[in-house]
Parts: structure tokens; C-alpha cells; sequence
């Protein structure tokens, strides 16, 4: 297998022999194996879409304290090459920051966990097992393998018991499975059904727990498919961030508690995305993780008291306490199976429909913009309409004239002009929504309605300012007319005061 691991990790704690390389590297490297180091956040290194297909049958995009959506250069550039490796027909798999990263870049969105609280220990995943099957992922067989495969281990370092001697601390039929000459064979199916019956005790306990959460809260389990068979896993997770809308045509494969969305896959398998972490050791996460939340001070109140005693439970139960290694099985299968050409075709198809959904949702963003400033620029010209308007019929009913009928008129066109732009800014931006809706050309679309809106509004604008001199006419004949009306008032008092002085005389 020829994989290219991009890096997102630049913090000193995450450095050799515990980097993002060194773990992907232990998890699924073979002998044969080429794997390709590429430091995406530290050096700005990236594969060229060009020859990404030829070069590497899988890409794993790793996790990182970054946050999927600063706006930082190299993230950004990732982002948008992330898109165009899915087009090549070349596997995607994106861990924790890479699935974030993943889904945002290909339509989805990204935000802070919705609990507004640090997710840190050792989460139970419940996965939808015909849709991880459809996509080529077998956990069921895998966590099998698994259990056996730690029982012989378990087996094997069993030291022999003494004769007569009872083993300490032992259960008496796990003692003699071990030692009774069944040999490994049996020790191994003793415990596998062991293991078998302490996972479906688990499993009730745990819907005991959800039930009486339920009746106490009033809350649901947290959205996601049902699991088909209640298959669980249990896997490291850290992260204050989730994917909160898959990108269009992605198939939901996993949730949590804490998550809706914990795992996701493109149809066939194009690309898989994942919020835990299967590739790192429980120890380890509390030793870089829990001990940097809790211990050093500078946790910023990520976790409170309980939350970071709960962690360290978890976290310190060891490998046994997990099921990454049945994960890793499942994914190491799932990376080197060949690509379906069906699933490289639907992944270039979706990519396309992505991109169009974006070109148009940003020329929508730049209709609405111009919209709104065009619309304030007309605001602003009717309301001086309005505002001669009010100040014109002031000045006609103080001079006791028929013109104020003429300026309410006036006032009620100019509103009625403005709700008409209104209108038909709403109108142009609705056409545009349908044009990207239909993705028939959705910018071109978009912008060819703006000028459209422009147009329209512009002529508004025109009949606004027509009516506005009309208004300033109008108000200049009122005053004209008031002042002749006062001017003709003094003229008959002093004809009066002048009659009255005469006749006194």
C-alpha cells in the first residue's frame, strides 16, 4: 500500500516518536508498505492532485488543536484541495481534525460541540452496521478477530499454575480452561465467549442507563441512524469541535452520546471520515491530553472536576479498555481493497455538485450584499421624499389650503414606490436561490439577476427622485401661498386700523 500521511499537528508534545506520522505509521504500516510524510501546517506541503492517483492508493488526513475552520493559509489551501484528491478517484480518510476538515470542505458544516463542553476519554460508538457494511467495513468480524486474538495473547502469558495451589484473584473455570491440557484452542473460546457475555452486559447496562436518563431528563439519544444490531465501539475521543451537517450525499455510518455524526462515508467508500482517535493508545491520550486539560492549569475550564475524573478512569483502563484495535483491522481492510470505478465516479460526481453548490452560495452572498446596499441608497432617497412631503403638508395646513391632500398623495406614492423596490429586490433574490437550487449555471445565474435587481431598482430610484422634486415644488407653492395669504391678512388690518382711525376722527 502507498499512503501519504498530511500532518496537521505543528505543537513540540506531538513530535517524533508520538507525531502524527508515527502513529498512523504503527497502526497500519506492513514490510511492504511506502508511506509519505507530508507537513501540511509546519512546511506547507500538500501532493499535487496531478499525480496524487498514481502515486498513493490512500491519503490520511490526521488530527491537530487547530480548528477546521480558522482562517488560517494552510488551511485554507487544504480545504481546497481536499475536493480535488476526492475527483482523482484517490481514498480519503480523515481522523478527528481530518474528518472535520474533510466534511466542511466538501459542502458540510463544522461548529463547537452543541453540550458547549470538552470531549475527553473514552466515547461508546454506535455504528449502523449495513451502512458501514455497504462501504466495505466489516466491525463485526473485526472486533471478533480481535477478542480472540487477545485471548491467545492473554493465554500465552498465563503463567502455569502449581499443583495444588489455587490461582489468586482468578475465577476457578478460567484457572482450569488454562491449565486442564485443553491446550490454547480452548482457553481461547473460553474467553472469547467470555468476552462475548461481558459485551452484551455492557450493552444492557447501557440501555438501562439511556432509559433512566430519558425518564429523568425528558431528552432523546442524541441523532443519528439506529443501529442495526447495536453494534458498540468503544474508542478514544478529544475534541471540542464536531461536524453538525454531513456534506450532501454522505452516508451516516456512526454516532455517539456526545456526536450525531462520529463516522460518515461517500458512497462505495470514496472517502471515510471519523471523529475518535483508533490510533492512539488510552495512556497516551492521558498522558499529552488529560494531563494538559487537568493537570498543568491551563485547561481554561475545558473540564470541570468530574468531567476530568472520568477521563482519567477511562483513559487509564488500557488497551483492554478499547476496541481500536478491531477498528484498525476493519480499516486496514477497508484501505486496501481497491476503489470501486463506481465509487470513484459518484465521489467526482458529488465533488461537482459540492462545487456548484458553493459557487452559487457565494454568489448569492455578493447578491444579498449589493442588495442590501442598494436597498439602503433607495431608503435613504425615500425617505427624503417622505420628509418634504411631511415638512409641504405642514406648511399647507398652516395656510389652510387644498394642498395637503395633494402631499398625503404624494406620501403614499413614495411609500408605495419603496415597498415596489422592496418587492422586487425579493423577487430578483428569490430567482437567484431557484437558480442555484436547479445548479444550472448558479453564479452566472446569480449575478445576471443582481444586475436585473440593480436595473429595477435604479429605475426606482429615478421615479424617487421625480417624486422628491414634485415634493419640493409642491412645498415651494405652499409657502408661496402662505406668505401671499399673510401678506393679504396685514393688507385688511391695515385697512381696518385705517377705517377705525378715520371714523374717530
Amino acid at each position: 500500500m502507498r499512503a501519504a500521511i498530511l500532518c496537521c499537528e505543528d505543537s513540540p508534545k506531538w513530535s517524533p516518536p508520538t507525531s502524527t506520522d508515527d502513529l498512523w505509521r504503527n497502526a497500519l504500516l506492513r514490510p511492504d508498505d511506502e508511506f509519505t510524510l507530508f507537513r501540511c501546517c509546519a512546511a506547507d506541503e500538500f501532493p499535487d492532485p496531478a499525480t496524487a492517483r498514481q502515486l498513493f492508493d490512500v491519503i490520511i488526513i490526521g488530527g491537530s488543536h487547530y480548528s477546521a475552520y480558522e482562517q488560517l493559509p494552510w488551511i485554507l489551501k487544504l480545504q481546497q484541495l481536499l475536493p480535488q484528491y476526492v475527483a482523482t478517484g484517490v481514498r480519503l480518510v480523515g481522523c478527528c481534525f481530518g474528518h472535520q476538515l474533510l466534511s466542511q470542505a466538501l459542502g458540510g458544516r463544522v461548529g463547537k460541540n452543541p453540550s458547549g463542553r470538552f470531549v475527553l476519554g473514552v466515547e461508546r460508538i454506535h455504528v449502523d452496521e449495513a451502512a458501514a457494511r455497504a462501504v466495505g467495513l466489516d466491525f463485526r468480524a473485526a472486533l471478533e478477530h480481535a477478542r480472540v486474538e487477545r485471548g491467545q495473547q492473554e493465554g500465552q502469558q498465563q503463567p502455569a499454575p502449581q499443583a495444588a495451589t489455587p490461582a489468586v484473584g482468578k475465577p476457578a473455570a478460567a484457572t482450569s480452561a488454562a491449565a486442564a491440557g485443553g491446550g490454547l484452542e480452548q482457553y481461547a473460546a473460553h474467553k472469547q465467549k467470555q468476552g462475548q457475555q461481558q459485551q452484551q452486559q455492557q450493552q444492557q447496562q447501557q440501555q438501562q442507563q439511556q432509559q433512566q436518563q430519558q425518564q429523568s431528563s425528558g431528552r432523546g439519544q442524541a441523532p443519528g441512524p439506529e443501529p442495526e444490531t447495536g453494534l458498540v465501539l468503544r474508542l478514544v475521543e478529544s475534541h471540542g469541535d464536531q461536524v453538525l451537517d454531513l456534506p450532501p450525499g454522505a452516508q451516516p455510518l456512526a454516532w455517539s452520546d456526545t456526536a450525531a455524526y462520529e463516522m460518515w462515508a461517500l458512497p462505495g467508500g470514496a472517502a471515510l471520515a471519523f471523529q475518535f482517535h483508533p490510533e492512539m493508545a488510552p495512556d497516551l491520550a492521558h498522558d499529552k491530553i488529560w494531563t494538559a486539560l487537568c493537570c498543568s492549569g491551563n485547561g481554561n475550564g475545558r473540564l470541570d472536576e468530574r468531567e476530568s475524573a472520568a477521563a482519567a478512569e477511562q483513559l487509564r483502563r488500557g488497551p483492554a479498555g478499547v476496541d481500536s484495535a478491531a477498528f484498525l483491522r476493519a480499516l486496514d481492510a477497508f484501505v486496501r481493497s481497491p476503489l470501486p470505478p463506481a465509487a470513484a465516479a459518484a465521489a467526482t460526481a458529488l465533488v461537482s455538485a459540492s462545487a456548484a453548490t458553493t459557487s452559487a452560495a457565494a454568489g448569492l452572498h455578493v447578491a444579498a450584499s449589493v442588495r442590501a446596499a442598494l436597498e439602503e441608497r433607495l431608503a435613504d432617497a425615500a425617505e427624503g421624499v417622505r420628509g418634504h412631503a411631511r415638512a409641504a403638508a405642514a406648511a399647507g395646513l398652516a395656510a389652510s389650503t387644498a394642498a395637503p391632500e395633494l402631499l398625503t398623495a404624494l406620501n403614499k406614492e413614495a411609500a408605495a414606490a419603496y415597498g415596489k423596490a422592496a418587492d422586487a429586490a425579493e423577487a430578483a433574490a428569490a430567482g437567484t436561490r431557484v437558480a442555484a437550487a436547479t445548479q444550472q449555471q448558479p453564479l452566472q445565474a446569480a449575478l445576471a439577476s443582481l444586475t436585473s435587481m440593480e436595473t429595477q431598482l435604479d429605475r426606482l430610484a429615478v421615479v424617487v427622485g421625480a417624486l422628491e422634486a414634485e415634493a419640493e415644488a409642491v412645498e415651494a407653492e405652499v409657502a408661496a401661498a402662505a406668505a401671499e395669504q399673510q401678506q393679504q391678512q396685514q393688507q385688511q388690518k391695515a385697512a381696518s386700523a385705517a377705517t377705525v382711525e378715520s371714523v374717530r376722527a
